[in-house]
């Protein structure tokens, strides 16, 4: 019970602080591929995101399985240097999609802690990092993270709240094609 009641606590302090929700979707390729949605709460002094990925009816060895993945990333931006942010990252995953091509579809956890840096330019965000896996044996490709946002602005005239954008980013071994929107709370 203690630790639905922290979970809830956290929850709703995090929700209490956001500047923005983003709500998304999109597609998964590489260690992870089939469809993705996508929600978080952004806010200049933390952002949480979560990402639902999934592949109903992928054929291994013959047999039909639906494949899941839940994924959360962390991040909190504790040194600013004009538009470059850097702080410390955290990363969990757990499903059941088979990795490096094997056929094993048993639920996994992994957890990876390390650093990011965020640059904004304008319209693009990009963030970059380094999550060190806690759980898993060490991989180079799964320990880096990239990612990138295009915010497409409204037409001449129009003034649109919400922030329509355009991302890709690569974690623990997937990558994720994506359109979404960011609203202001």
């Amino acid at each position: 019970m203690k630790k639905v009641l922290i979970l809830l606590g956290i929850a709703v302090v995090c929700t209490a602080f956001a500047t923005e929700w983003i709500i998304g979707g999109g597609v998964t390729f590489l260690n992870i591929s089939g469809w993705n949605i996508s929600t978080g709460l952004l806010d200049s002094s933390y952002s949480i995101e979560a990402g639902f990925d999934f592949d109903i009816g992928r054929t291994i060895e013959g047999t039909t399985t639906n494949l899941y993945n839940l994924e959360m990333l962390g991040k909190v931006p504790l040194y600013r240097i004009e538009g470059l942010a850097f702080g410390p990252a955290l990363s969990l995953m757990y499903g059941n999609f088979p990795i490096n091509s094997a056929t094993d579809t048993s639920w996994k956890t992994t957890f990876s802690a390390g650093i990011f840096g965020q640059y904004e330019f304008e319209n693009i965000s990009f963030s970059f990092g380094f999550l060190y896996p806690f759980v898993d044996d060490f991989d180079f490709t799964r320990a880096i993270y990239a990612a990138a946002k295009f915010f497409i602005q409204p037409p001449e005239g129009r003034k649109f709240i919400d922030k329509l954008f355009v991302g890709v980013d690569f974690l623990s071994g997937r990558i994720r094609l994506m359109i979404g929107l960011a609203e202001p709370f």
